[in-house]
């Protein structure tokens, strides 16, 4: 084999590795799926309902986790075999971000 070859190799290599590359990114980004069924987008926006505020793990077995849905905060006992509501109350607000200079 000469250097063209090779070369010529090493083109079709990248270009496949390109190929494979923009099919990831249209999947990841749903251009495919919206364009083959005609549905919108079916995943998760940037404004969810539901958030972990906090999690505690207190032992092997159980887990105290804070949760934020809509506007209210719930505070959960997660064990292997049941969950517990411990407390609900008002969420509140987060603070703001501000970057300091």
């Amino acid at each position: 084999m000469d250097m063209t070859q090779y070369f010529l190799a090493l083109v079709v290599l990248a270009g496949l590795l390109g190929a494979f590359g923009l099919l990831a990114l249209a999947v990841q980004r749903g251009w495919i799926f919206n364009q083959l069924t005609g549905l919108t987008r079916m995943v998760a926006t940037d404004e969810r309902r539901l958030k972990v505020r906090e999690s505690l793990i207190i032992d092997p077995r159980r887990r105290l986790v804070i949760l934020q849905a809509d506007d209210e905060e719930h505070v959960v006992l997660l064990g292997t075999d049941s969950e517990t509501v411990l407390k609900t109350q008002p969420a509140k607000p987060e603070p703001s971000r501000t970057e300091i200079r």
